[in-house]
């Protein structure tokens, strides 16, 4: 499990997931909206807004869909290449998260795939969560800024 402490405000995965199995996903919009719901109720955030596709179209390098989801705990975005057989993820959280939860969701998706780059991210290691200790840290820093 992607696990958050108090002495960090939560964990980025970024994943580049290659080899994808079935890209017939990764051109439909609908099919985009449906999973980005499920892999974000599946590892248990909540939706605020969105999810939104968007197309980018050109020459086939650089063909795909990217869909995003704004989350109250941070959000989750996909950017497909159905040419290139590619997906990118980022999902970043403030709640703790389990990785295997991602990548199953995604073999639901499509298949087998191959993870060609995976980095997880402690973020906000200086981000108090006390407010009275935040602000001091906030105005050291604008002080000397």
């Amino acid at each position: 499990m992607i696990s958050q402490g108090t002495d960090h405000y939560g964990d980025e995965l970024t994943l580049r997931l290659s080899a994808i199995a079935d890209t017939a996903p990764l051109h439909d919009d609908q099919t985009l909206v449906t999973f980005m719901r499920e892999l974000v109720e599946r590892i248990g955030m909540t939706v605020i807004a969105g999810p939104l596709v968007a197309t980018e179209d050109g020459p086939p390098e650089k063909a795909g869909k990217s869909a995003v989801v704004i989350l109250a705990e941070s959000h989750a975005a996909v950017h497909t290449y159905p040419h290139l057989r590619e997906i990118f993820v980022d999902v970043f959280s403030c709640k703790p998260f389990r990785e295997e939860d991602v990548l199953a969701e995604f073999r639901r998706l499509v298949g087998d795939y191959e993870i060609a780059e995976r980095k997880l991210t402690r973020r906000g290691e200086e981000w108090p969560r006390d407010i009275t200790a935040a602000r001091r840290l906030w105005s050291a820093r604008r002080v000397h800024a």
